[in-house]
């Protein structure tokens, strides 16, 4: 167990989204103070949670075993894991708004651990287009890089609808973007002369295929299993024009495609973003489109 005191950690959990919010946060405050940066990972030594990505691509974060970390992550329900310090854990910035970016982290100091997802752009300025570029360098196999390639070189609408986990919560938690946003959006998409066909990044395929079916376009569906995570996070980045889910997944896919293509790349996202009603203003560029997604 070893308290980092010469930089700052970033306490990882979550999907990959979250991961890349998390790392980004933590290596922009490390640059601002000229510490090393370092990243916790023992929330994933928990069984049950999602597979740890952020080994995948070249950054400056020293990655700490579980066996290094003053936290010891817990399960409290099917759905929660928290950590649980063990002294001496150090300082603490514990994000208290996950919906609004917090200028108080601009305060911290060396030896500290961030812990929240950090879901805005705010948090990471400095480092922003070099981590999406590091993200788009990274190499697939040759069959993933093959249709990256092919997705690439065929224009199309990215549509990305999430179901899987977001359907395994408790029903009174449960919110998702539906089908009709999704029309809603294409036909938004095509006032504004985006004429392309649509193409549908899902982690539910068949279940989105039922959902679709009778509604009119050109759709093609990327099938489960055909690319890895960050295999797909890229070929849904590659389109000219974004309709989001409410996933940290899906933000990504779009900041990916805005550094593709540049800013003014049509993006349309939902809202509100939770069934709580936030809008997420401080994670939605200004320039996106935003529509109802119930």
């Amino acid at each position: 167990m070893v308290v980092r005191r010469d930089g700052i950690t970033g306490y990882v959990m979550g999907g990959l989204g979250n991961q890349i919010f998390i790392l980004a946060a933590a290596w922009e405050q490390a640059r601002r103070l000229d510490v090393p940066v370092y990243l916790d990972r023992s929330h994933y030594a928990v069984g049950g949670t999602f597979a740890y990505g952020l080994d995948a691509f070249t950054h400056p974060a020293i990655s700490l075993a579980p066996e290094q970390s003053p936290w010891r992550s817990v399960r409290v329900n099917r759905e929660r894991v928290l950590p649980l310090p063990r002294r001496p854990w150090g300082r603490v910035f514990l994000e208290r708004d996950g919906d609004a970016y917090a200028p108080s982290i601009e305060q911290v100091r060396p030896g500290t651990t961030l812990i929240g997802y950090f879901q805005s752009p705010r948090y990471f300025p400095s480092i922003r287009d070099e981590l999406s570029d590091a993200i788009l360098a990274i190499d697939e196999e040759p069959r993933e890089s093959a249709e990256v390639a092919r997705i690439l070189a065929e224009p199309a609408i990215s549509l990305h609808l999430r179901r899987g986990d977001y359907l395994a919560v408790s029903p009174d938690r449960q919110f998702i973007a539906s089908v009709a946003y999704a029309v809603r959006a294409i036909r938004t998409l095509r006032a504004l002369g985006v004429d392309l066909p649509v193409r549908v990044f899902s982690d539910s395929v068949a279940l989105v295929k039922d959902e679709l079916r009778g509604v009119a376009g050109d759709f093609e569906f990327v099938e489960e299993g055909l690319l890895g995570t960050w295999a797909s996070l890229r070929a849904m980045s590659a389109g000219r024009a974004m309709i989001m889910s409410n996933s940290s997944f899906s933000w990504w896919g779009a900041e990916l495609m805005r550094r593709r293509f540049g800013a003014d790349t049509p993006v349309v996202a939902p809202r509100p973003w939770t069934r709580g009603g936030t809008a997420k203003a401080d994670l939605l560029d200004p320039d996106w489109i935003t529509l109802d997604a119930r």
